[in-house]
């Protein structure tokens, strides 16, 4: 059975790790891909991720917080207080994007609706504050993180989502895979930001007997990706390796 799309989230900049995931999913039978957010932020490579992604026949793609706050910058909009520690590293971002994939970006929406083998699927890149979900990202509509997890605490952010089989999402960076009767609430991990040179995604296989959903860990090279923090003056350059990356 071929997937029906890769899941994957918070690419943040990384582009060596995208194109591993790209190439990993294509091996496996699938040209249709999808996104929870955060394409960029973080990461050395905003143009390069945006480019790739934006050059794919077949992708769908939501925003997250770190991709709205960069361009709260880019189009002189109000900037939220909660992300002032990245401020300086958004500023740059916004700085170096191109305006053509700025405005790619800014078109793009928040949550994904769509029905495939009579299944019905809703990507978003986190659940939202009770009457959050059109607010500007300077009101922080997206909920607090949860720091632990579980079913229980995926089915109270989502209770009113009950009739979708698959719930994909992202923005908390380690994997969630939790299912109960009638959802999977699947977030595959960042695919840019981890502790080892793993970018991380999901096959999601779906047909009238239910939905499979795989996880897959892509070994890639991030000697570039190393390399391009510090070449490019990133800012906080040390502390990003270190905190998303586990290199000192």
């Amino acid at each position: 059975m071929k997937p029906l799309f890769a899941f994957f989230t918070d690419v943040h900049g990384n582009v060596d790790a995208l194109r591993a995931v790209i190439e990993d999913a294509r091996s496996a039978g699938t040209e249709h891909f999808i996104c929870g957010g955060d394409m960029i932020g973080i990461g050395p490579f905003p143009n390069e991720v945006l480019e790739v992604m934006f050059s794919l026949p077949s992708i769908k793609m939501v925003t997250g917080n770190h991709d709205e706050a960069v361009l709260a910058l880019k189009f002189k909009q109000p900037y939220p207080e909660s992300h002032d520690h990245a401020k300086k590293h958004h500023q740059w971002c916004s700085d170096r994007i191109h305006f053509d994939l700025a405005i790619q970006l800014l078109k793009l929406p928040r949550e994904l609706d769509f029905t495939v083998e009579n299944r019905k699927f809703l990507i978003t890149h986190y659940p939202f504050k009770h009457g959050k979900k059109e607010s500007p990202i300077s009101e922080d509509p997206f909920l607090p993180i949860v720091r632990e997890p579980s079913l229980e605490t995926m089915q109270l952010f989502f209770n009113d989502r009950s009739a979708y089989d698959f719930i994909g999402f992202g923005h908390h960076h380690i994997r969630h895979d939790f299912i109960n009767d009638s959802t999977f609430f699947v977030n595959p991990g960042a695919l840019g930001c981890n502790t080892v040179a793993e970018a991380r995604y999901a096959l999601v296989y779906g047909d009238e007997q239910g939905i499979k959903v795989v996880f897959r860990d892509i070994r890639y090279d991030r000697s570039r990706l190393i390399k391009a923090y510090k070449e490019q003056d990133v800012p906080d350059a040390s502390f990003l390796l270190k905190a998303f990356h586990s290199i000192s």
